[in-house]
């Protein structure tokens, strides 16, 4: 495993530190690992779309908070008021190399990004809009590392592209969704591609530990091949030097990688057939993601507030202003803050 970087709770910028220290997964039966292994979480996932574990459907999280405390009025004893009076300020997890939803602007030396809003709407909720970023801790990390940082207790939140999945939720607890991405192709214009039949048997890459790569791994023959890197940003330099033929991703993340080689295009669920498409396969359910601690009640404290900041910014218009700032330029088309999740 790659290391990660984190900033101190005064800068944004992410500095190299150590690897992370892994820590061992809640338990599981041998055919449960058997499972999760070989379907990427489907057995996790009862034929209705209500994942096993709890039979709620995939998307159920904890309610949002009738009202949001005011921020430095966090209530006594929760994990909010943790955070805000007994360390001064919020870790959280995020994806410093995928833009449009977190990238290091290098002559700001600030993080950016939909994600990194996001993050910051949290924060600001509990510390207040004034500096906010004085009460962030930053760490950067791939797809790959995600759980492990939670799992590690290094964060408060991962705010990193983090598709909700049944198998993930029985390792982290899920806000409800802030975006609803959907899975995409993205190939050279002029390679004669036209969708996944095209691929079969040739190299397609994705970002190792994603949900794209257990899809494409469950795929019956004839079926691409599956090439993962660490990062999504990797996968568009091996498409570039012909090691791969195409890039399976989420639309916000090729969308990004598009606008850094123009000789690219990004196809859209068509390209996947209605087979593949059948029991929303595309479908790319961002969460939040924050760990399980022991502590029950406080866990369904923290989502319940994340919730709440979630529906407020979908509310006020923060939400779209994000939108249209780091996504709809990339994605071109209007953008819907999914309300509905949150307030369920």
């Amino acid at each position: 495993m790659t290391g990660a970087g984190c900033s101190t709770a005064r800068s944004p910028l992410p500095i190299e530190a150590g690897p992370l220290p892994r820590s061992p997964a809640p338990a599981s039966t041998p055919a449960e690992s058997s499972a999760a292994t070989q379907t990427g979480g489907a057995g996790t996932t009862n034929p209705d779309g209500t994942c096993r574990e709890d039979g709620q459907p995939l998307r159920a999280s904890e309610p949002p908070l009738a009202t949001l405390p005011s921020p430095g009025q966090m209530p006594a004893g929760s994990r909010m008021a943790m955070i805000a009076r007994g360390r001064g300020y919020l870790r959280v997890g995020i994806a410093t190399d995928a833009p449009p939803a977190g990238l290091m602007n290098w002559r700001t030396l600030r993080l950016e990004g939909f994600d990194v809003g996001i993050a910051r709407a949290v924060a600001a909720a509990i510390f207040g809009s004034a500096d906010v970023d004085d009460h962030i801790q930053f760490h950067a990390v791939t797809t790959s590392e995600r759980e492990d940082l939670l799992r590690s207790n290094m964060v408060d939140m991962l705010v990193a592209t983090m598709t909700i999945t049944c198998e993930r939720k029985r390792q982290v607890r899920f806000s409800s969704p802030y975006y609803e991405s959907t899975l995409r192709l993205l190939v050279r214009q002029d390679a004669g591609i036209g969708g996944l039949p095209d691929l079969a048997g040739r190299p397609v890459c994705t970002s190792a530990g994603s949900t794209a790569s257990a899809k494409l791994a469950r795929l019956p023959a004839p079926a691409p091949r599956l090439v993962t890197r660490t990062r999504i940003a990797d996968c568009l330099v091996a498409l570039q030097y012909g090691a791969v033929d195409a890039i399976v991703g989420d639309d916000v993340l090729l969308a990004g990688l598009a606008a850094q080689d123009p000789y690219t295009v990004v196809l859209g669920p068509q390209a996947f057939g209605p087979a593949f498409a059948a029991g929303g396969r595309l479908d790319e359910p961002y969460g939040i993601a924050m760990p399980i601690t022991g502590d029950a009640a406080g866990d369904d404290g923290f989502v319940s507030f994340v919730n709440g900041v979630l529906r407020q910014i979908m509310l006020d218009g923060t939400w779209s202003q994000l939108y249209d700032e780091w996504l709809r330029p990339g994605l071109r088309m209007p953008g819907r803050p999914p309300i509905a999740s949150v307030l369920s």
